[in-house]
């Protein structure tokens, strides 16, 4: 849990106390069974580095089973002013079951050349003993060491493939897809169906004693959500999310 919620090592401490109190409380009898447990700032950290080397093999494992696969690639700079390299991976096996994973986050240290940004994808792909053979296609971000015409990543991983003998004509290479999709947005207006939705949305939620009842009603019938969520237009992505949520809400709404 302190890994999942990104708490710090230290937490370890305070939550032990925590344990202790409680099941002096509860289970008196078990008492010195829980001072046993050692949650200690470095127990801690010792126990997540062995957590994340087994998510690792399984990540590893995973891969071994896919038959076409497709990376993308997003290189920013983190407020220490360190260029960080997040690297994802999609795949599909012969029965058509799909992978999507982090494959990795790497600092890059000094320059962020294209070389330098191949050089950690590759490590990265030889950890999880990735077949390039099987790469299918690249989507990248707008950093210009990427998309460069001679030296950046794009045309030296397809150097780097010809060199293995692997066809890179046939790579399909994606730049900056999220932009290109608000572009497509903004001519696919949908204003037949988002009127409807926005004006039904904004009279149940723009309302105190609507809002309420609505709410009041999902919770008595246990729904699975709890309520609407509003368009916002500066915020594009949300047009799906409130079309979704919509829809998932239709017949509660039509009661």
């Amino acid at each position: 849990m302190i890994a999942k919620r990104s708490r710090p090592f230290n937490d370890g401490d305070f939550v032990k106390e925590c344990i202790e109190i409680a099941d002096k409380k509860m289970c008196p009898e078990a008492a010195k069974k829980f001072e046993k447990i050692q949650l200690n700032r470095m127990t801690i950290q010792r126990r997540i580095m062995s957590l994340s080397g087994n998510i690792a093999e399984q990540l590893t494992e995973k891969t071994k089973n896919i038959d076409f696969f497709s990376l993308a690639l997003d290189e920013s700079t983190d407020i220490s002013s360190t260029a960080q390299l997040l690297i994802f991976i999609r795949g599909v096996t012969q029965d058509f079951e799909v992978l999507e994973e982090l494959l990795g986050m790497c600092s890059l240290k000094g320059q962020t050349k294209g070389v330098d940004i191949l050089n950690v994808l590759l490590d990265e792909c030889s950890k999880t003993d990735l077949d390039l053979s099987k790469l299918s296609g690249v989507a990248t971000d707008g950093a210009p060491s990427i998309i460069g015409v001679n030296s950046e990543l794009v045309t030296l991983l397809k150097k780097h493939l010809q060199e293995k003998n692997i066809n890179a004509e046939d790579l399909m290479l994606f730049h900056c897809i999220i932009h290109q999709e608000a572009l497509c947005y903004k001519k696919i207006e949908f204003q037949n169906v988002m009127k409807v939705v926005v004006s039904t949305v904004n009279f149940i939620k723009s309302r105190g004693l609507n809002h309420r009842q609505f709410k009041q009603f999902l919770d008595d019938i246990e729904s699975e959500y709890g309520d609407l969520l509003y368009y916002t237009e500066v915020r594009w992505l949300s047009r799906g999310l409130t079309l979704e949520r919509f829809l998932n809400l239709i017949e509660e709404i039509g009661i």
